[in-house]
């Protein structure tokens, strides 16, 4: 972040990176209750996966703003830090409640902006600074998702795919991992998903460990083999 070279941006990610209450919170929040990443520090992990996964995907796509779309992976998710407590056990706090992620993420990107505009001494560019929070308020794609807006810029678009890419293989990891039933290579039926999911561990495991045979079997195999095509060929013609 601290490598970006727009300095409208890069000011912005030196607010939340230089506030050391807030950061030391960041590291050790979860980022959801049970659909993902939902233990201590689960934020910080889907944040660096995202961070990392832009990094990669941007550069495909010449019409992506790389440097908004990094920024944007980093900010989208910051209202959790506000929206879920961690201490006894996962739950919402009252303006995780009241409010949300997207609503609290949106309202402290602009506390950050103007603490940006301090440091540069200068208004911050006007269209940077709404796709910046377009990101935040339309990173959960849909509006039965929570999401404001629909994404509507390439960044946008890219974030909440990303985002949703992260958030899947996570979730359906944690499906496969805290399934017990060692006698199936299938989870049982999810509702919310509309599907079992497979469990390609166990589909291994059961191949490593069924009964192989012998050379005993294959030779006595093979004898038998020759012996059908043997009668075969003395038969009537």
């Amino acid at each position: 972040l601290l490598g970006i070279e727009d300095e409208s941006l890069r000011c912005v990610a030196e607010c939340y990176l230089a506030d050391d209450e807030f950061m030391e919170r960041f590291a050790q929040a979860p980022a959801g209750i049970k659909h993902h990443h939902a233990y201590q520090g689960g934020l910080l992990e889907h944040t660096v996966h995202l961070m990392e996964l832009a990094a990669v995907v941007g550069p495909l796509y010449p019409d992506v703003h790389q440097e908004l779309l990094l920024l944007g992976a980093f900010l989208h998710d910051l209202g959790k830090v506000d929206e879920l407590g961690a201490d006894r056990q996962l739950h919402y706090t009252d303006a995780g409640q009241l409010l949300g992620h997207v609503v609290l993420g949106a309202s402290l990107l602009d506390q950050k902006i103007a603490a940006a505009e301090e440091m540069l001494d200068d208004p911050f560019p006007v269209e940077l600074a709404l796709r910046l929070k377009h990101m935040v308020l339309s990173h959960q794609g849909e509006y039965e998702y929570g999401s404001p807006k629909l994404p509507m810029t390439m960044e946008a678009v890219a974030l909440h795919m990303l985002d949703n890419l992260d958030a899947k293989l996570n979730g359906w990891g944690q499906l496969i991992s805290e399934d017990v039933n060692i006698d199936s290579n299938w989870t049982p039926y999810f509702p919310n998903l509309g599907r079992k999911l497979f469990k390609p561990s166990m589909a291994n495991a059961s191949a490593a460990t069924a009964p192989k045979p012998g050379r005993a079997e294959v030779a006595a195999a093979a004898d038998d083999e020759v012996a059908s095509s043997a009668a075969a060929s003395n038969g009537p013609n």
